[in-house]
């Protein structure tokens, strides 16, 4: 890590002698706005409209824990009016290009002023220290998420507060009436749902106090499951009649399969939307679409 800060601002140095400036800014009015995942950099293009140039870091598909910045990525960072991260327990790399940019770039820890959840794995103590990044899977810590995210465009446009404002009201209406769809598929259902991939949505399960069984205690999980593990969650699924076992997105559902083999069980996926894939993006959808096809999946493992 103290290496990776070196490099990181021996590099901005550089940029700064060499006078590097960004074309999108050169070109555009616009507020520039790097995200790390998909939540924010949605957030960001709702909020700030046709005010704000977002672009996401990360690669339609690309796996975001395996991330690792580029040069090019840090420059871009660099040229930037607002870098949007999640906060240091999702991208432990991002306080070491926060703290080199100086005060040229606006930082928003998105996770300021929410309470973290330790992952499932971690005993009551909290031994290991580490937390469930996956804030935004509960929708009112999505709120404070783009509460953050609006105070930045507000001091960076003080100019367009009134606009910045009724988009924020708006999209959080929407994210109330989702939130209350969620709470009424799960009040009208006992089930219990099955996963079996990695699991990151320890917020969402809390949140409605779903029952559930994985395969996985987390989404930091680095041991497969036993075959012991997925012999007692496939028994389950066989005598209680479950019909679906989830999985995460951009994943070989090994697991799922085994856990369903022999029964009448569907596999589908429940999204963590960290990042969209190519055809989502060029399908243009958002958090809500992906959080709306979530529901409509567990619904399904609810009947």
């Amino acid at each position: 890590m103290k290496f990776r800060h070196l490099i990181c601002g021996v590099f901005f140095c550089l940029l700064a002698l060499t006078g590097c400036s960004s074309t999108q800014e050169a070109s555009s009015d616009k507020i520039t706005v790097v995200a790390t995942l998909f939540p924010q950099y949605d957030f960001v293009r709702e909020i700030g409209g046709d005010r704000v140039d977002a672009t996401l870091l990360l690669s339609a598909g690309q796996e975001s824990h395996l991330y690792d910045p580029s040069p090019s990525d840090m420059s871009f960072i660099a040229s930037s009016d607002i870098f949007i991260f999640t906060g240091e327990n999702m991208e432990s790399w991002a306080a070491d290009i926060a703290s080199s940019v100086g005060d040229s770039v606006t930082i928003v820890d998105a996770s300021e002023g929410i309470t973290l959840h330790l992952n499932e794995d971690d005993d009551e103590d909290g031994h290991s220290h580490t937390y469930d990044p996956h804030i935004w899977l509960d929708f009112d810590n999505a709120k404070t998420m783009c509460d953050n995210i609006y105070s930045a465009l507000c001091a960076a446009s003080p100019e367009d507060e009134s606009y910045f404002a009724a988009n924020l009201e708006a999209y959080k209406e929407k994210l109330t009436e989702i939130d209350e769809e969620y709470a009424a598929a799960f009040a009208s259902s006992s089930k219990t749902l099955v996963f079996g991939g990695r699991f990151a949505l320890g917020y969402l399960v809390r949140r409605y106090n779903v029952s559930y069984i994985s395969a996985y205690s987390s989404c930091g999980s680095e041991s497969e499951p036993s075959v012991r593990d997925i012999q007692t969650i496939s028994d389950f699924v066989k005598e209680n009649d479950v019909k679906v076992v989830y999985c995460e997105e951009f994943s070989d559902p090994k697991v799922a399969r085994s856990i369903a083999e022999g029964t009448d069980a569907e596999i589908l996926v429940i999204h963590s939307a960290e990042n969209t894939s190519l055809d989502e993006r060029e399908d243009g959808t958002t958090f809500i679409d992906i959080m709306e096809q979530n529901l409509e999946n567990i619904k399904k493992g609810l009947q």
